[in-house]
């Protein structure tokens, strides 16, 4: 097993751990003990399913990279031309939200749009 996966699972662990003790000893303030649970769930999935995807091979390498790189680089203009789109929206009055929404559905924006053209140029094998 790769160490960096074996940290993985291991901080995984001890943040579940963690957010377990922290939600039975605080009865009624549980928002530090569930952000724990939610972020050691994350390392814990993370570390066995990359151990389980890729052993002890190389996780990436130079088309992955350049696959990576294009899907954020296209995910940085999709989110640019989405929060000018939403500029516009708010300077004509058609569509108003308030700056907290704004920013969360632009960064929801930015991330499946990330997800969606990685998936794809995977999928398609290459860049160019």
């Amino acid at each position: 097993m790769k160490q960096r996966n074996f940290y993985r699972i291991a901080i995984g662990i001890l943040m579940l751990a963690s957010g377990i003790i922290s939600i039975l000893l605080t009865a009624g303030d549980a928002i530090f003990g569930t952000v724990l649970l939610a972020a050691g769930s994350a390392f814990l999935i993370t570390g066995i399913s990359r151990h389980r995807k890729y052993g002890d091979d190389p996780e990436s390498d130079e088309r992955s990279k350049k696959i990576g790189a294009y899907g954020i680089t296209y995910s940085w203009l999709t989110g640019l031309v989405f929060m000018t789109g939403l500029f516009w929206l708010d300077y004509l009055n058609l569509f108003r939200l308030s700056t907290q929404n704004a920013l969360a559905v632009s960064v929801i924006v930015l991330a499946l749009s990330a997800i969606m053209y990685q998936t794809y140029l995977f999928r398609k094998g290459d860049v160019g």
